[in-house]
């Protein structure tokens, strides 16, 4: 199985957006605004076929913070797991309208999905975790095609990448001779000055985020 590849580092597209705009990096307010850490469990079946993937996203610090702050809290300080879970529901609720930020393809067709499945949501010290299940409307044979997914904000106010840790992509229950590839993404000199000229109240087009997208590719013999 391939390892995936590092994508460009937040620190270093924050230096590559405020030398494009002759900005500090102190000063920097431009996209994205806030950003969640992705892990992947890919689903197959016994017959080797994909049937949908699950998704666990980690939001940062700031962002936790923030959507948790008409919260009622508990003794211990933070709100309590009815609270957290009426939060998810809610966001799962709009995320669908979007298809949860997630495209799938196979034989360089969008896979449809089924309603989402098995929702959970929980904190991990100061962050945010929702963890659900997408799963495709039919199920995808991955050797007769490459099956490919990008999980990512259409707007790039949300930056989206797989989360430093030792298996961020698993394929889970995956025949023999199935391995994955994440690709990284080069966002093109138009899309690094855009990002950087828009700040927390300005909306990019839904074509901004996919430049930044990272793409995995999931192939099997």
């Amino acid at each position: 199985m391939l390892k995936p590849c590092r994508p460009i580092a937040r620190f270093v597209l924050a230096i590559l957006v405020s030398t494009l705009m002759g900005l500090p990096i102190s000063g920097l307010s431009a996209h994205p605004h806030a950003w969640i850490d992705v892990t992947i469990g890919v689903l197959f079946d016994a017959s080797g076929a994909v049937t949908g993937i699950r998704e666990t996203w980690l939001f940062d610090d700031y962002y936790t913070a923030f959507v948790l702050e008409e919260l009622s809290v508990g003794k211990d300080g933070t709100p309590s797991q009815a609270d957290i879970d009426a939060l998810m529901r809610e966001n799962m609720k709009n995320l669908k309208e979007h298809d949860y930020f997630t495209k799938i393809h196979h034989a360089d067709k969008a896979v449809p999905f089924a309603p989402v499945t098995e929702m959970s949501s929980s904190l991990q010290g100061s962050r945010l975790s929702m963890t659900f299940v997408v799963p495709f409307d039919s199920k995808i044979d991955p050797a007769a095609s490459n099956l490919t997914y990008s999980i990512f904000d259409p707007t790039y106010y949300v930056e989206m990448l797989h989360a430093e840790v030792d298996d961020p992509i698993r394929l889970e229950s995956a025949p023999a001779g199935c391995t994955f590839r994440l690709i990284d993404p080069i966002p093109s000199m138009e899309a690094l000055s855009l990002a950087a000229a828009l700040d927390r109240t300005q909306r990019a087009s839904d074509s901004l985020g996919a430049q930044f997208a990272e793409r995995v590719e999931i192939q099997c013999l």
